[in-house]
């Protein structure tokens, strides 16, 4: 078994309810002041013609893209803190990232107006925030409630792997969220005619490839604690649902709406599979 002491040192630290907490705290109220200076330099722009990016300050609706980007960043914590005790919950926080990626997409089309709802452009993006949002009650609801017993010796050491997983994750998560925030600060300052504005390329395209190898890597040292069928059914199908919605991010609204319907399905569908598969016995490894 590989040793993560260092890691898992950090992880204590990094992804405690007392850190979560004070992290929460801070992004809320970091959402709040973004959000109000976005909407000035907005004003700003109209009145004395800044000539800042049309397609973060054409309109005010598109001053709501900066607080959602922020709780986005609260969501992918979140994700980190529950990968050391649950996959299927770790699973959940995905689906929901990738919910709140829609409903920000919708404020920022929101300006588009056709005839009919369906042929404007946030349409799709407003589907399929409803559609993962409904599957995401399912897939709660199937969840088992009963919580794993850790007194094991083995179970203990493939706890502390998730842990020391999760906070190698965690230093990614720190070190890409500084490297793409200054690299898209830079591309505004020095080229601001081809500065990217979907900040889904800018970092969510890199953190979910980096979750599915942390995934995989997971999966297969769970072959070593897992002697439920069921579980291991579950898990790997988890780790398909997490590359189809890596796969929905950046691709055309309609043909994202399909990977990600795919997705959530196939989660669903494993829970109910492993609920039948899995034995009757009271230990569940999460």
């Amino acid at each position: 078994m590989l040793r993560f002491v260092p890691l898992h040192t950090f992880a204590q630290y990094a992804l405690n309810p007392t850190m979560r907490g004070n992290i929460e705290r801070f992004l809320v109220s970091c959402a709040l002041a973004l959000f109000l200076i976005h909407l000035a330099l907005y004003a700003g722009n109209e009145v004395f013609s800044w000539g800042l990016p049309e397609a973060l300050f054409s309109h005010p609706l598109a001053t709501l893209y900066t607080p959602f980007s922020v709780i986005l960043i609260a969501e992918v914590y979140l994700l980190i803190y529950y990968l050391p005790t649950s996959f299927a919950r770790s699973l959940g926080k995905q689906i929901e990232i990738v919910a709140l990626i829609e409903i920000r997409s919708v404020f920022k089309n929101l300006e588009d107006t056709s005839p009919w709802p369906w042929e404007s452009a946030f349409f799709p993006h407003m589907l399929s925030a409803v559609l993962l949002g409904g599957m995401l009650v399912i897939f709660y609801n199937l969840l088992p409630r009963r919580v794993a017993r850790l007194e094991e010796t083995e179970l203990k050491k493939f706890v502390r792997f998730k842990m020391g997983m999760a906070g190698l994750l965690t230093i990614f998560f720190i070190g890409l969220s500084f490297y793409s925030v200054g690299n898209w600060l830079w591309e505004w300052i020095t080229y601001p005619e081809a500065l990217h504005t979907d900040l889904n390329s800018v970092f969510y395209d890199e953190f979910f490839t980096a979750l599915i190898l942390v995934d995989v890597l997971l999966l297969v040292v769970s072959f070593k604690y897992l002697d439920d069928f069921g579980f291991v059914l579950r898990n790997s199908g988890f780790v398909v649902a997490t590359i189809l919605l890596r796969r929905a991010l950046g691709i055309e609204a309609w043909h994202a709406f399909s990977y990600e319907l795919t997705a959530v399905l196939l989660a669903v569908i494993m829970l109910l599979l492993q609920r039948g598969l899995s034995s009757r016995n009271d230990e569940a490894i999460e």
